[in-house]
This record gives C-alpha cells, structure tokens and sequence, in this order.
C-alpha cells in the first residue's frame, strides 16, 4: 500500500500554458493538456495532494483561459492511455520540458468537462474506484517499494515468521489483498494452495506471472473482489472449505467498515480455523513521541482520524487504522484473539526508515529486541502495525447472519 513520495508537485513550465485549478486549499496552477473536451493534468510526485483531492471527489472545478469550467475526473492506470497524453504534454511544451516536468509523471487526471460529478449517494462505488485505479497504476512496481524499504522487508519477515507455524498443518488458504504476492509466494513455494483476492486486477496478474515463473500456478487461484465482499465466496460454493485465512498489511485498513468481512470470514472458515490478520494501528508510539518531540501534534496523533487521508498518513490512498482493542472487539462475536504482537515498536514506521539505517549494522539485533519487545504489554498494542491471529468459535456459539455478509442477530458472546 504504501509509496515513497518526492517534493516535485508539477509546477508549470510556463504561466501562459497553465491553467488555475481550485482546490480546498486555495488555487494551483498547473500545466495542462487538451484534447476536445477532455482536459489532462500531470503530478509528478506521489506527495501532490491536489491530484487526491479532485479524486477522492470525482470531479475538479477549474479555471481555463479567463472561464471557469467543471468535470468529472478519472486516474488514467493503462499505459497506451498514459503514453497517448504523454504525448500531448511532449507536443505542446517540447522535448526539454516535458523531460523536466512530465517525464517521470507519477498520476494523470483526465478532467472530462461538463460531465455531471458523481452524486453524495455514489460516494461508495467512487471511493472504491479510486481505490482500485491506485492500486493498478502502482502494481508493475510494488515490489520496489516493498523489497527496497528495510522496514517493509521487516513488516513482512514478522508475518511470515507467524504465518509458517500457524498456517503448518493447512492445505488450503484464503488471502485477502494479496498485492503484488510477497508471502502468496513464500506459503506457495512450502506447499499451500491458496485463492488471492485483490481490488486491484494488476495486482493479480503481477501474482499470477510470479506464480508460473516458478511453476506455482497449479497451487493458485486468483480472484478480483474487495475485502467487503468476501462473504461472496461462501455463496460461490467455498464455504468451510479453507483450513486458515489471513490479510496483511493493506486491505482491511482500505475497508471503512469490517463487520462484512467478518461475517464472511465466519462463513468461510471451519471451527477453529485460524485468521492471521496485519493492521495498520490506531497508537504508534514511535509516531507520538517522535512527532510531539518536534512539535508536530497534529501528525503524532493522525491516525484518530477516520479515515486517515493522504498527507496524514505514508500511504497512495486513505485509511482506517485500528486499535488492538476494537479490531478484537469487531472479531468477537464469530472469532477469538489467540495473540497479538506489535510491528516495529521501537524501530519506526517504513517512511522514516532512514533513522533504522544510522543503526544499519545493529539492525538485526534491534529486530531482535523489537520483536522481543513487541510481544509483550503494553507493546503489543502500540506498534506502527500489529499482528494479530484469531481462531474461529464454533459455530453453535454465534448465529451467522446472511450469506451477503451483514451481521448476524445472535447474542453476542461474553469476551473472555
């Protein structure tokens, strides 16, 4: 989920070529291209708010030779449609600025004028798409981000160092947001079968060609299908038929509300059956002290918000963080926490990764400590992410609720 940003913010080479775009913020002006009706705007930084802005919105209120003007908008994902703007922004400004300016360009709008913006009752299905046509732009170069950032290496060797043991004696598996498929392949590669499902198709496809490189396929099914709909596979025919389930690090934090994806994972998963789940967390200790130290309150305590938009957070998108305590509580009516531990507690979160580097030839001790540290109260719910892994009650205990995973209206159980 997460990107690293640069400063750039797509400043126009030229005022004359530029158009006024209004945002909450006051006005940017912004180069542009144009073909008709349909306008194009390019960031060439990941940390330009203005571009989430107008897409979290659907529509941009811009202002054009002298004429203000109004139009629905759209992340351009596919790269003939971006290399055919590209071309535009090359044509109108020339090759020496438009290798300075729009090159490298990290997000392209297409503003289509006078189309209506999308309603107040369209917010869902607009706040999904803009979730997935994130996720598709980024998928070809995820793992970069990923492998590249020792922090996100870190995230990732404590799930698998939890998912191993749990997931021993499973054969089959559901995984919730696979992303470009870090431990897909690792519980692969040690003889699992597993069905992925993603929002995002380009993810998938990035899992798939992972998979028959290393002659994996006949192991993986794949699926497009947001974490809220999982209750969808219980009515496609696998209900009870997966021995674990796990989603780490990205699609639950996505979904604004997960009484529906645990619904439906009850529907899935036989008793006992195990749920491993990785969380972005509500209570970052390194993020509270760290940014109240520098006078940064706002920043220290972010993650209250709901969602957590973009600017306040590391991530391309908005997120709903968690604490231990109500992610345990949503669970409970169908799942029981066994543990949980918090990741990183004392090394810091994967965008401030350059203060884990001074200590660069320590590093493997200070995952030690950490994770020594992470298991213990009150650690264990105060890390950047925590992980945490819940077995399935029986079913006798709880009445489950419709397979379209709204909740069910059996008595809740008292939690131990």
């Amino acid at each position: 989920m997460e990107i690293t940003s640069s400063p750039s913010d797509g400043t126009p080479p030229k005022e004359a070529d530029s158009l006024t775009l209004r945002t909450s913020k006051g006005k940017v002006p912004l180069g542009f291209a144009r073909r008709g009706e349909f306008v194009y705007l390019a960031a060439t930084g990941r940390s330009s708010l203005w571009p989430i802005e107008i897409l979290r919105s659907g529509s941009a209120q811009l202002e054009i030779e002298g004429t203000d003007r109004r139009g629905a908008t759209r992340l351009l994902v596919g790269s003939d449609e971006r290399d055919r703007v590209l071309r535009l922004f090359r044509e109108k400004y020339g090759t020496i600025l438009f290798d300075r300016w729009y090159r490298s360009a990290s997000r392209i709008v297409e503003v289509a004028l006078g189309a209506s913006p999308p309603s107040v009752a369209d917010a869902d299905s607009r706040y999904y798409r803009w979730l997935t046509d994130e996720f598709d732009l980024i998928a070809r170069e995820y793992d970069r981000h990923i492998l590249g950032n020792r922090m996100n290496r870190l995230l990732r060797d404590r799930s698998l160092a939890i998912l191993r043991p749990t997931f021993a004696s499973a054969h089959r598996l559901l995984e919730i947001g696979c992303g470009s498929g870090t431990e897909t392949l690792s519980l692969l590669r040690e003889g699992h079968e597993i069905l992925a499902i993603d929002i995002s198709e380009e993810m998938l496809e990035v899992v798939r060609a992972k998979a028959r490189t290393e002659g994996l396929s006949e192991r993986l099914e794949t699926r497009r299908l947001r974490a809220v709909d999982v209750a969808m596979l219980a009515r496609d025919g696998d209900r009870g038929r997966f021995d674990g389930a796990y989603s780490t690090y990205g699609a639950l934090n996505c979904e604004p509300d997960l009484g529906p994806v645990v619904t439906g994972l009850a529907e899935l998963l036989p008793p006992k059956a195990a749920f491993v789940a990785g969380v972005y967390n509500r209570w970052c200790l390194f993020e509270i002290v760290g940014y109240s130290l520098v006078g940064r309150p706002g920043r220290a305590f972010a993650r209250r918000e709901r969602p957590v938009q973009v600017g306040d957070s590391r991530f391309c998108v908005d997120v709903y963080a968690h604490s231990v305590h109500d992610f345990r509580e949503t669970f409970s009516p169908y799942f029981e926490a066994r543990t949980v531990e918090g990741v990183p507690v004392l090394l810091p979160p994967s965008d401030l990764t350059t203060y884990a580097e001074r200590f660069s030839r320590r590093f493997d001790r200070l995952a030690g400590w950490d994770r020594w540290m992470g298991q213990r109260w009150p650690m264990t719910a105060l890390g950047d992410h925590f992980l945490m892994v819940l077995d399935r009650r029986d079913r006798a205990t709880v009445p489950l609720g419709p397979a379209d995973g709204s909740r069910g209206t059996g008595e809740r159980p008292r939690h131990p």
